[in-house]
């Protein structure tokens, strides 16, 4: 049984596993090992996570957090489902649910950002209705942001 939630301050271990886990298996082809190893290594990715975390809900499966999305006001920070389930559609399900959730606070459009080695993540949201409004180069960072949006 799925099911979404906002997350609470108890779900932050599983998130921040989730979530390493996800960077882990899914990041290396455009950030790189370097990039992914230290970005573990160093905490930050569970900084990152705790520093979201009010703004976060869950999708469960049968009790187990499987995905999380962190948004604020009209702009998703970040959206992760675990390796093992990707594709099952509780990504789109999530997604769904966060785009509600904007809509609710009255927002008419929502945006993101992504990286353009991201393929997975953009051929995602394009497939649930999202378009591509820009790419900038991240000079501190050296590679492509993509911009994308999508009207309520």
């Amino acid at each position: 049984m799925v099911n979404i939630r906002k997350a609470q301050v108890s779900d932050l271990t599983l998130i921040q596993e989730l979530a390493r886990d996800t960077i882990n298996t899914c990041y290396r082809s455009f950030l790189g090992d370097e990039g992914v190893d230290w970005f573990i290594n160093s905490g930050e990715s569970d900084k990152e996570v705790e520093k979201q975390l009010s703004n976060c809900v869950v999708v469960e499966l049968n009790n187990q957090i499987q995905g999380y999305c962190a948004f604020e006001n009209d702009f998703v920070h970040i959206l992760m489902v675990s390796p093992q389930v990707q594709r099952s559609g509780l990504g789109s399900n999530l997604l769904k649910h966060v785009e509600n959730e904007m809509t609710l606070l009255g927002h008419q459009t929502y945006r993101l950002e992504t990286f353009k080695g991201n393929e997975q993540a953009i051929e995602f949201y394009l497939k649930n209705g999202w378009t591509i409004d820009r790419e900038e180069k991240d000079e501190e960072f050296g590679f492509v942001r993509v911009y994308l949006s999508k009207r309520a």
